[in-house]
This record gives C-alpha cells, sequence and structure tokens, in this order.
C-alpha cells in the first residue's frame, strides 16, 4: 500500500518500540518520515534505515518540541501525519512514589504529548488538515496497580485526545489515541521489576488477556497507520483498544 505517497510525517518518541515500528511501516507505505527522540543514537539508526530525517527533540522542553516541528515543516515542506510516542513508565505504591518520580511520569507522557499536539495543530492548519495521534495505554481505561502516576497521565492523554478532536475538527484535523496493552518491549521493564520479574509475573498477568499474550510492535504500527491514513477519514476522537481483549472482557 502507498497510503501516504506525496506525504511527510513526524514521529516522536521514534527511536525504540512502538515509535520505530510505526516510523518504519509510514516509510514502508510512502510517507517521508522524520524521526525525532530524546535518544540520538536510536532516532539516527532508524531515520537511515528509512530514509528519513534524524530530529533530536525533548518533549518536556516547549522550545525543542518547537524548533522540531520547524525543522520536520522547513525539510518537507509541511506535515500531514503527526505520531506521539515517547513515554516513560513508572511503576510503585502512591505512598512509596516521590514527587519527582510524578513529575516526571507526568512531564514525558502528559505534558509531552500536549506540547507535540500543541505545536502540530498550526502546522497541520496550514497543510490544510491531517491527522494527530497520540499514545495512551489500557491504563489510561482502567485503573492498575502500581501504576497510579502512569494511569494518571494516560487517562489525561486520552481527555486531551477528546477535547482537542473537538477543537480541531473545523479544521480538518483528527485527533485519535492509540490504547495499547502489553506490548513486548523493553517499555515494560519497570513494572515486571515491581511484580518480582518477568519470569514470575507474566504468566499471570496474560492469563487475564483472552489473546494470551502480549502484542508486537508491528501489530501497533498497523493500528497506528490506519488511523493517520485517509482510511480513517471520518474516525476521531477515539482512543483505540489494541490489547488482546484485555479491557473489553473485564
Amino acid at each position: 500500500m502507498e497510503r501516504f505517497e506525496g506525504r511527510a510525517a513526524l514521529v516522536v518518541g521514534g527511536a525504540s518500540g512502538i515509535g520505530r515500528a510505526v516510523a518504519r511501516r509510514l516509510a514502508d507505505e510512502g510517507a517521508r518520515v522524520a524521526v525525532a527522540d530524546l535518544d540520538l543514537q536510536g532516532a539516527t539508526r532508524v531515520a537511515t534505515a528509512i530514509g528519513g530525517l534524524m530530529l533530536g527533540v525533548d518533549v518536556t522542553d516547549e522550545a525543542s518540541v518547537a524548533e522540531t516541528f520547524v525543522r520536520a515543516r522547513d525539510e518537507f515542506g509541511g506535515l500531514h501525519a503527526v505520531f506521539s510516542s515517547a513515554g516513560v513508565l513508572t511503576a510503585g505504591e502512591i505512598a512509596a512514589t516521590d514527587l519527582a518520580i510524578w513529575n516526571r511520569c507526568i512531564g514525558v507522557n502528559l505534558t509531552g504529548a500536549f506540547l507535540v499536539a500543541k505545536h502540530a495543530v498550526p502546522i497541520l492548519r496550514d497543510a490544510g488538515g491531517g491527522a494527530i495521534l497520540l499514545t495512551s495505554s489500557t491504563s489510561g481505561l482502567v485503573g492498575s496497580r502500581g501504576q497510579g502516576a502512569y494511569c494518571a497521565a494516560k487517562f489525561g492523554i486520552v481527555g486531551l485526545t477528546k477535547a482537542l478532536a473537538d477543537e480541531t475538527a473545523q479544521d480538518r484535523i483528527r485527533v485519535n489515541c492509540l490504547c495499547p496493552g502489553w506490548v513486548d518491549t523493553l517499555f515494560n521493564d519497570p513494572v515486571w521489576e515491581f511484580l518480582g520479574g518477568r519470569e514470575r509475573a507474566e504468566g499471570e498477568l496474560l492469563a487475564s488477556v483472552p489473546l494470551r499474550r502480549q502484542a508486537s510492535p508491528k501489530e501497533i504500527a498497523g493500528a497506528a497507520a490506519f488511523l493517520l491514513s485517509d482510511d480513517a477519514s471520518y474516525v476521531t476522537g477515539t482512543a483505540l483498544e489494541i490489547d488482546g481483549g484485555l479491557v473489553g472482557s473485564r
């Protein structure tokens, strides 16, 4: 498929995991892709592999986010699709959570998504419209033990998505978010540690997933490409569960 032929995309948090898989998928479908991340080496590897543009970004720094959008726009002559995947996972009981850890989790996940959306809107508006896709989680739909800060951030992203979808519809900008469940990446390591190790905890956790397995990043990328493409031209304000039936079966 060449759904993104002639279009440009910015993937924020594209150096690894879901972001890397989405950058590759969009490039495979014809997009010119800017890969932005705090991990410059990882972003360089991905951008080189797909023939894209590497950009450094700190999503907690508004000046850094703004500069990233300007550079991507200037390089490509505009943007049509923006995917925000930068995130950090923290795990621990609320009573034992330091304020600094809370602030970091909210800052990277929620404030980072806000800054990406804020600076995406005017550039997509100038291009005549487009799509913004944020990354929430099943932890943005249901509570998870030991993930109070993370749940708070991800619930916030769902709310931000729905508000922004209403706000930008008149500009032909669609806004959705992904709600992945368990995805087999290193991102989950803090939770495994909190639960006593992956070998001990994984079987019990996956027993609550009807499909009885974790997703691969490629499976999440397929859903992301759909929501960023014209195939989803009448889809906005949606929080899409990609979780093997986890939330729906509760």
